[in-house]
């Protein structure tokens, strides 16, 4: 007889790693316990060898050394366990056209694919993560010494299209609106210039005019969403990568990846 599932909770953030009594009323009904714990990624508090499974969702990318809290997934699992990870590349969003952007001028289109990709390098280099990390989560399994690596692509989308009665489509349209109401996100000023200030001080010219672009994006967008008129497939890439400890490498991922190779301490990262 099996025995039942015990799951290890970790979130750096006192809030959700507080956990929730409906989070363990749900793992309770599958029959496991859960136990929550305050932690950071690049330091997992568990030892060597000690899980079956070792997974997170986009956690990555928010991440400033990504590679280093892979190797210590590696690390916790038991010899043969499963590590597996989803990450996406969110430039490629900006990209996804609706019914109202696909006949937009190719300058302001390219314009916008720019401004995104300034934001994603200026939040990389102040140590903040990579939101298009995904892309290199393929090799950073291979670096830190995963056997058995396979990669796929999630089918899910984010389609929005008359009459948004969908589950998804609604908590979409709640993400988008809040994200307006509150400045946040695409939307917050102090948070794109730091961002375009860590590229250099030629870049923050172009903050208010692109942030004046995006709030018109926005409200026509919601026009539209009242008249029932705005649709768009939604696409994004998110890649689900998975990998084996193998139970006869040499621990590559610790001493290939260590001090002497450029990479910080344990405890240190």
């Amino acid at each position: 007889m099996a025995k039942p599932a015990k799951i290890c909770a970790l979130d750096d953030d006192p809030k959700w790693a507080a956990g929730s009594d409906h989070l363990r009323q749900f793992f309770q009904a599958q029959g496991a316990t859960v136990e929550f714990k305050q932690g950071d990624a690049h330091v997992l508090p568990y030892a060597d060898n000690l899980f079956d499974v070792v997974t997170c969702q986009t956690t990555l990318i928010h991440l400033r050394n990504p590679k280093a809290a892979i190797t210590e997934m590696r690390r916790v699992a038991k010899p043969g366990g499963l590590v597996f990870c989803a990450e996406p590349n969110n430039l490629a969003g900006s990209l996804v056209q609706s019914n109202l952007s696909s006949k937009d001028p190719i300058e302001d289109i390219l314009n916008d694919v720019g401004y995104c990709l300034m934001r994603e390098r200026g939040k990389a280099l102040l140590g903040e993560g990579d939101n298009s990390y995904g892309d290199l989560l393929p090799g950073d399994f291979s670096d830190v010494g995963f056997d058995d690596i396979r990669v796929y692509l999630s089918d899910k989308t984010c389609s929005i299209y008359p009459p948004y009665q969908t589950p998804g489509q609604q908590a979409s349209l709640r993400a988008w609106q809040e994200l307006a109401a509150t400045g946040t996100g695409p939307f917050d000023r102090s948070e794109n210039h730091r961002y375009l200030t860590a590229l250099g001080k030629e870049y923050p010219s172009v903050l208010d005019a692109m942030l004046t672009r995006f709030k018109s994006e926005h409200s026509r967008m919601v026009h539209a969403i009242k008249e029932k008129t705005f649709s768009t497939g939604g696409a994004c890439i998110m890649y689900l990568v998975s990998g084996r400890k193998g139970s006869t490498f040499a621990e590559r991922g610790r001493s290939g990846v260590g001090a002497g190779a450029g990479w910080p301490e344990r405890g240190h990262v």
